[in-house]
């Protein structure tokens, strides 16, 4: 019994990272999604956003200013993180019926919808009382869904300037009307052993979102595998809870890197506003499946300077009626910094 118990502990030890972590200097994400990548053009369509993260400051310092003002103000659901930083974003995504030749209603197929919206982010790292690396995002965004997103413009003139088939249904989208979400998610980061040149982790997170722009709880998680891992927590999407947690420690001897990864979310869903259509007036809507989930995979390089990653996002159905699964393909370009003393 005693031999077991020891092996146990070994196997709990193995999974542990220390918590003390290098502090990581700012970044730069600039994020584009497309369904032209599967060839088709429907539903999620289109997204661009563009994430900026100010440098990490540890929490119990003395200088640790609007970061560490804004992590002893939000809840720690554990102990006490020891690092913070915050960020702003700004996105637009474009929603839309399959059938974009026609200029009628379908009452059937999704609303056409644009969403622009701003981003304010504090995004903290630490270790859980069993000394698991841990990272918590908080989210605000704020913005508009109807003409005022410039969903009409952004797609149409994309197209144009492709000499693709533009979109002619606009007149029916989704009006103008406040764009809101709070949003929060905890990921943990779990290594099988020490950091060597090959190795993976695993990286389960959850999370909700409160909002006419959604609202929903997650659940899911990735495995990444590769050469130089990151110290980061994983690949997202646009429409992720949690913000690129990407950076460069100033002392990061590895200069160059990659891996693959293969992920799977599922969302339970109360509300999305591109579905559900106007919270404040009449308009074009469908039933929307109150369970969605999402599978995930692709590849990152990692840099001294950058990182790039290409992925692919599978959606099952989101609305009765809709009669094949969505899929988008999703690029990712991240310019990093190691921090300032």
């Amino acid at each position: 019994m005693g031999r077991t118990i020891a092996v146990l502990g070994g196997v709990v030890l193995a999974w542990a990272v220390v918590a003390e972590e290098p502090l990581l200097g700012p970044s730069v994400t600039v994020m584009h999604e497309n369904d032209m990548v599967v060839r088709t053009d429907r539903h999620y369509t289109a997204g661009t956003k563009l994430n900026l993260l100010g440098s990490e400051v540890a929490v119990n310092g003395t200088n640790s200013g609007w970061p560490g003002w804004l992590a002893d103000r939000v809840p720690d659901f554990g102990p006490t993180p020891t690092s913070a930083r915050i960020g702003l974003g700004i996105g637009q995504n474009i929603y839309t019926p399959t059938d974009t030749a026609t200029t009628a209603l379908q009452p059937h197929d999704r609303p056409y919808a644009g969403v622009l919206y701003a981003s304010l982010v504090l995004q903290t790292r630490g270790a859980t009382s069993s000394g698991t690396a841990r990272m918590d995002n908080w989210r605000l965004d704020l913005g508009i869904i109807g003409p005022g997103s410039l969903g009409e413009d952004a797609q149409n003139t994309v197209h144009r300037v492709r000499h693709l088939p533009t979109a002619n249904g606009w007149a029916n989208q989704l009006q103008n009307e406040p764009a809101l979400a709070l949003r929060y998610q905890r990921t943990w980061r779990y290594t099988p052993a020490e950091p060597r040149d090959w190795g993976w982790d695993f990286l389960p997170a959850a999370g909700v979102s409160l909002g006419n722009i959604g609202t929903y709880a997650a659940l899911g998680g990735q495995v990444r595998a590769g050469w130089h891992l990151p110290n980061d927590f994983g690949t997202v999407t646009i429409d992720s809870l949690n913000a690129p947690s990407g950076g460069r420690a100033s002392d990061d001897p590895r200069q160059l890197g990659w891996y693959v990864f293969v992920g799977v979310e599922g969302r339970a869903v109360a509300y999305n506003s591109t579905l559900d259509g106007n919270i404040f007036r009449t308009s074009h809507h469908v039933d929307k499946f109150p369970l969605v989930g999402d599978t995930k995979f692709g590849a990152v390089l990692s840099c001294k300077w950058f990182d790039v990653t290409l992925a692919e996002v599978i959606r099952t159905k989101e609305f009765i009626g809709q009669r094949e699964i969505d899929a988008f393909g999703s690029l990712a370009v991240s310019f990093k910094w190691g921090r300032a003393h």
